[in-house]
């Protein structure tokens, strides 16, 4: 009860301080939604950013042709550093997009909302992807399902709502082959996720006062199931900042509950508190402040300060610019977060509160505007890390030990612009870790890559080409056997005609040197596949 009415304090502080000031830089994600895999991924930036961002998050195309879900301890996302990205081309209104392939792929995303409205949006997105090839558990078929319903309103105060449900399926097709026959109905896996989301802004100024008040005020809901597991979600967040003499001061304030239901209740409560002050010194651009942690289960109250500071400045004008930064902060570890990271997970999973505390430092830049560069350094301290290990059941699906690790990540990303038409790219990250009692960081990669490429051929011919690669990795399993799964190389194409403004088809085709390798211990990659299709815009 004292936790409960802990989190409801929180809650009405919240909205206490919706009434005094405001924000603005916020567009919460209350769960990680998944990507389908015929789509774009879309990254996370690493650079500290001292303004909101003025386009949309980067993205390049790469399709891991694995059963749904790309999993981030496998395939770690080579994230863009600096260099701005191609804006995805926009649509018309509404289209249908609908393919299939081999494995019996069918494909189908749509979208349907209002025509441009001077206040309103509303509108309906569903999604399907699914492998039918077979009865065969070791086709590594799945399907994954998405309806999302969403409306805004921009009109004084912003306005902002989603409702989306997911249904995925697949299947533990790492079984043991020694034991009796399977069918696909004796291994299956099913996830239920249903959000809600609802968010509002506004903004206030005085013609005749600095004071620019900006308020967020984010609000969401999850449940999400799998077979014998259910967890509920609830999280509020409120980001306010206003002037205050030469720069800005942001009170951040949020807090998660979550509920755990297995063969017992594991409740936690999350609430963070981000005062930071951000303003303009001499060449600096600077952003200081703390990042206090509250966590609390059945057993455990713990608080974590940590710094948080950004700063960055112009070596070169305009030309080469390089940036610190320190930051704490926990992970809010789920049976959502960790199912969409790792789909075989058991039922017996050790629910870790990650802690991490990074440091980092990079610069980035361009030279005679065809060729863009960056690098950036990070050292990060982790507590109670998570690492996915295989059951020795006769499913072999997984659970999670953990272990406080220090990791190092070099990361380097060019780009060439050779001329309107044509874009080669490298992105990749080099990994030294050190750990405290497991002997390796199962299943991470020590380096991951990846080189890309665009070329538009007379504004309706578009190939997109891809090569991801990933060190060798180790893993392990309850009874102490250990692994080394193999390298992975993976080399993706695309192809798009553009044959009228409203009408393309498409081909993608992925894992071209149809190499079935292992995603985690046990369970493989599909071979060679291809998707193709056709995009309507109405």
């Amino acid at each position: 009860m004292k936790k409960i009415a802990l989190f409801i304090a929180c809650f009405t502080g919240l909205a206490t301080a919706k009434a005094q000031i405001t924000s603005g830089d916020t567009s919460v994600i209350i769960v990680t939604a998944y990507v389908p895999d015929v789509q774009e991924t879309k990254k996370i930036d690493i650079l500290p950013s001292m303004e909101d961002p003025k386009v949309k998050p980067p993205v390049y195309e790469y399709v891991f042709p694995n059963v749904a879900y790309k999993p981030k301890s496998v395939y770690s996302p080579i994230d863009p550093i600096f260099i701005k990205p191609e804006e995805k081309e926009d649509l018309f209104d509404n289209y249908l997009e609908v393919g299939g392939g081999n494995y019996l792929t069918s494909y189908l995303n749509a979208s349907i909302h209002n025509t441009q409205d001077k206040y309103y949006t509303y509108g309906l997105n569903v999604k399907h992807h699914a492998a039918n090839a077979s009865k065969d558990p070791n086709q590594a078929l799945f399907s994954q399902n998405q309806v999302t319903a969403f409306g805004s309103r921009e009109k004084g105060n912003d306005l902002f709502g989603e409702i989306d449900y997911q249904r995925n399926v697949v299947h533990y097709y790492g079984y043991l082959t020694d034991t009796s026959e399977r069918k696909l109905e004796d291994i299956n896996q099913i996830y239920n996720d249903m959000n809600a989301h609802a968010q509002w802004s506004r903004q206030q100024s005085k013609i005749n006062s600095r004071l620019n008040l900006k308020n967020n005020l984010d609000i969401g809901f999850n449940l999400f199931d799998k077979l014998g597991e259910s967890e509920n979600t609830f999280r509020v967040i409120n980001k306010n900042d206003f002037s205050a003499g030469k720069g800005r001061l942001h009170l951040d304030l949020g807090a998660t509950y979550t509920q755990l239901t297995e063969t017992a209740k594991y409740n936690r409560i999350f609430i963070d508190f981000k005062p930071h002050y951000e303003l303009t010194y001499k060449k600096w651009n600077l952003d200081i402040g703390a990042n206090l942690n509250y966590f609390s289960d059945s057993t455990t109250n713990v608080i974590k300060p940590a710094p948080y500071i950004k700063a960055e400045t112009y070596l070169v004008p305009k030309i080469l610019r390089c940036y610190v930064g320190i930051n704490g902060d926990f992970q809010k570890n789920t049976l959502k977060s960790l199912s969409y990271e790792n789909l075989f997970l058991g039922n017996t999973i050790e629910y870790a509160n990650t802690y991490v505390l990074k440091f980092q430092g990079g610069m980035n830049g361009s030279f005679k505007r065809f060729v863009a560069f960056g690098v950036n350094l990070s050292q990060e301290f982790i507590t109670d890390q998570y690492f996915f290990v295989s059951d020795t059941n006769t499913l072999r699906n997984f659970t999670t030990v953990k272990d406080d690790m220090s990791r190092f990540t070099f990361s380097g990303e060019l780009k060439f612009t050779v001329n309107q038409h044509v874009e080669i790219g490298f992105r990749g990250n080099v990994y030294s870790y050190s750990l405290t009692a497991e002997k390796e960081a199962w299943h991470l990669p020590t380096y991951d890559a990846a080189l890309f490429s665009t070329v538009r051929l007379a504004d309706r011919i578009y190939i997109r080409g891809g090569y991801f690669a990933t060190s060798a990795r180790n893993a392990v399993d309850l009874s102490g056997g250990e692994f080394v799964l193999a390298a992975i190389n993976d080399v993706n194409l695309g192809f798009e005609y553009r044959y009228k403004k409203n009408i393309s088809g498409f081909v993608r085709v992925n894992n071209i040197l149809n190499q079935r390798y292992e995603l985690w211990n046990n369970y493989r990659a599909q071979g060679l596949n291809a998707l193709a299709g056709i995009t309507f815009s109405l």
